[in-house]
């Protein structure tokens, strides 16, 4: 037998597809806001010139900025061709991805 449905899932269920959206836009928003105040904490420990913070239940650490390389994976197999690529190359599955943008008025 299967387990009901949690009344979460059950209200999504009965969700028009335009309210999902604004639903799915909703909390996007939220999430910004909690991103902006998360810089604002992240600014305040560079200010403090801090490495490591220790607390009761979290820890938090800083890394000063580096730089990143990527590699161009178009121009390589131009060069070096696909069978020298796929060699140094591995595949990962990825799962459904979800984007939302707001709606242009």
């Amino acid at each position: 037998m299967t387990e009901p449905l949690a009344p979460e899932i059950k209200r999504l269920h009965k969700l028009t597809p335009a309210a999902l959206a604004d639903e799915v836009g909703e909390l996007k928003a939220q999430i910004a806001a909690l991103d902006e105040r998360l810089e604002g904490y992240k600014a305040e420990g560079i200010r403090r010139g801090l490495a490591e913070i220790d607390g009761t239940l979290f820890r938090l650490t800083f890394s000063p900025p580096g730089t990143r390389y990527s590699i161009d994976g178009a121009l390589l197999r131009g060069v070096m061709g696909d069978p020298f690529v796929n060699h140094f190359s591995k595949a990962s599955d990825i799962g459904w991805v979800m984007r939302c943008v707001a709606r242009k008025a």
